[in-house]
C-alpha cells in the first residue's frame, strides 16, 4: 500500500512538471506560541515553535507539492535539527467545466528526526471534497497507515472580509472546523477549532498575525481546550 501510494504520487507529480507551463514557489514561516494539531498540544507546551514551508505548485495541472517542517525555538542546542519534516503532494480538480464542487487527493509523509528510539515515520493518504463559494465550505477523510493506524475527518470552512476599498490591502481572516476520529480506539468527537487572522501585503512579503483557539476531546488533550497565537511570513516567489 505504501509502496503504490508513492508510486502513484510520484507519477503525478512527474506529469505536472513536464506538462506545467509555469510553477509557482510560496516560502513561509510561522512562528507560534505553541504546537496545537489535531485538537492536541504536541511537544512542549507553551513553548515558541517555527515552522517553515515551501510549496510549489505546478501551472493549470492540479497538482502541487512541497515540505513543511516544525522545532521548537526554545532549550535547544545549537546543533538540535528539526522536531518533525512533512513531504506532502495533492492533487485537486473541479468535478467539472462549471462545476462547484472540487475534490483533492493526497498523500503526506511525516519525519520525526529527533524521536530516538521511537518511531521516525508515519504515512497519511487523504480525499477531500469541497466547494467553491463564500465559505469555501470542505470535508476531508484522512486516514493515517503508518504510526497511528487511524482515520481522521474534518468539516471546515471560513470567509475573507477586505478591511478597505482595496482588494490588495488587509484582509480579516475566519475560520472554524469540527473534527471525529477514532485516533486511541475511540471513534467519535475529536475537536473543534476557530481561527483569525489579518493578512497586510508588505511588499513582496505578507505579515499575518493569527490567533486561534482548540476544544478537544479528552483522547487527544487532557486539558481539553488550548489557546495559541503568533504571525505568519509569506514570501510568492513567481513563476518559473
Amino acid at each position: 500500500m505504501k509502496k503504490f501510494l508513492g508510486v502513484l504520487m510520484a507519477g503525478l507529480l512527474m506529469v505536472g512538471v513536464t506538462s506545467a507551463q509555469q510553477t509557482t514557489v510560496d516560502v513561509g514561516l510561522d512562528a507560534l506560541s505553541g504546537y496545537v494539531w489535531r485538537g492536541g498540544v504536541l511537544g512542549a507546551d507553551d513553548k515558541l515553535v517555527l515552522q517553515p514551508s515551501v510549496g510549489l505548485t505546478f501551472g493549470e495541472s492540479g497538482l502541487s507539492a512541497g515540505v513543511w517542517g516544525s522545532a521548537f525555538a526554545q532549550s535547544r542546542g545549537a546543533l538540535d535539527g528539526a522536531d518533525e519534516v512533512d513531504v506532502f503532494a495533492d492533487y485537486s480538480t473541479s468535478l467539472g467545466e462549471d462545476s462547484p464542487l472540487g475534490i483533492s487527493i493526497g498523500f503526506i509523509e511525516y519525519l520525526f528526526p529527533n524521536a530516538g528510539t521511537g518511531a521516525k515515520h508515519s504515512e497519511e493518504a487523504y480525499i477531500g471534497l469541497s466547494v467553491d463559494n463564500p465559505l469555501a465550505p470542505s470535508l476531508t477523510f484522512y486516514y493515517d497507515f503508518g504510526l497511528a493506524d487511524a482515520w481522521y475527518l474534518v468539516l471546515s470552512g471560513g470567509t475573507d472580509v477586505p478591511l478597505g476599498d482595496s482588494e490588495d490591502g488587509p484582509a480579516l481572516s475566519i475560520g472554524a472546523s469540527v473534527a471525529m476520529s477514532d485516533y486511541g480506539n475511540k471513534t467519535g468527537f475529536n475537536d473543534v477549532t476557530g481561527t483569525a487572522s489579518i493578512s497586510f501585503p508588505a511588499g513582496q512579503f505578507s505579515i499575518t498575525p493569527k490567533i486561534g483557539v482548540t476544544y478537544g476531546d479528552d483522547k487527544v488533550n487532557a486539558d481539553n481546550t488550548s489557546f495559541w497565537f503568533g504571525v505568519n511570513i509569506g514570501i510568492p516567489l513567481g513563476g518559473e
